[in-house]
């Protein structure tokens, strides 16, 4: 057998890519970034509350009932869960909405942890740990947040977060911010060893922020991409993934569908 080449000394000499990727600063970065770059108008908490075809595009029903608000637009991308996204396209795409009501969410949260370096002595040099259902835990996963992205410690201390929050557990998650963090710290303490007071603690809660992919979730998906009349689309979690790389795919592709009827139905001058 011939000899396998070696690799060029570029490639020979580089550092291994990291097995995790991040933005320095968060996502935010990424966030102003695209609204830099798409030089788009923003109205931020602003409630949409009926989708109506209009004309050559749509009608959207803005704001409270008192004082209710219309935009006129060419296209739309409903970018938001799926139970809002029945609700809008309950009239303008019954069987795309009927799809999207069948996917259910979970909810859950995310409390976070600070430790002075010597106090986190018996967390393992992993980037953290999944916790299987029927465990004696609060919480479903453990991540070492500053093993795993090392950007995220230039003050020393070790961070860590614990998810908490499966289908069907809403109620667990029904207490208050300090019996969270305590449940965490539990668990934290028989899994590590790890009892000592934190630093700093932080606890997000993301109500319904979890869509579930059932049996049959493939058919739903494709009843709703499907079911779309020419205008609309449809990005997010809900649909192929709660992953980073799979909510930009549905966006691109959200937004090619778009481009593609706006070409070729151009909005009269």
């Amino acid at each position: 057998d011939a000899a396998t080449p070696a690799p060029p000394p570029a490639l020979r000499d580089a550092a291994p890519a990291p097995v995790f990727g991040a933005l320095s600063g968060g996502y935010r970065v990424l966030l102003d970034a695209l609204v830099a770059a798409a030089d788009a108008h923003l109205r931020l908490g602003t409630t949409v509350r009926e989708l109506r075809p209009h004309d050559t595009g749509w009608r959207l029903t803005l704001g409270p009932t008192t004082a209710p608000e219309v935009l006129d637009v060419d296209a739309v991308v409903l970018a938001i869960p799926a139970p809002a996204a029945a609700r809008l396209l309950s009239e303008a795409a019954p069987s795309a909405a009927q799809a999207a009501a069948e996917i259910e969410l979970a909810s859950s949260v995310v409390v976070a942890l600070a430790y002075l370096g010597e106090d986190a002595a018996g967390l393992p040099p992993t980037s953290g740990a999944l916790i299987a259902t029927g465990e004696p835990l609060s919480a479903k996963a453990f991540t070492h947040s500053t093993n795993k992205w090392s950007h995220l410690s230039p003050d020393g201390l070790v961070r860590l977060r614990a998810s908490l929050g499966r289908f069907g557990e809403a109620a667990t998650l029904q207490v208050d911010d300090a019996e969270l963090v305590r449940r965490v710290r539990a668990d934290l303490a028989a899994l590590t060893g790890i009892t000592a007071e934190p630093v700093a603690v932080h606890v997000q809660r993301w109500g319904g922020g979890l869509p579930q992919y059932g049996v049959g979730h493939l058919d739903r998906v494709r009843a709703i991409e499907h079911g779309l009349p020419a205008g609309l689309a449809v990005a997010g979690s809900a649909l192929h993934g709660v992953g980073v790389p799979a909510c930009i795919g549905t966006g691109r592709a959200a937004a090619e569908r778009l481009v593609e009827h706006l070409t070729a139905h151009p909005a009269p001058a």
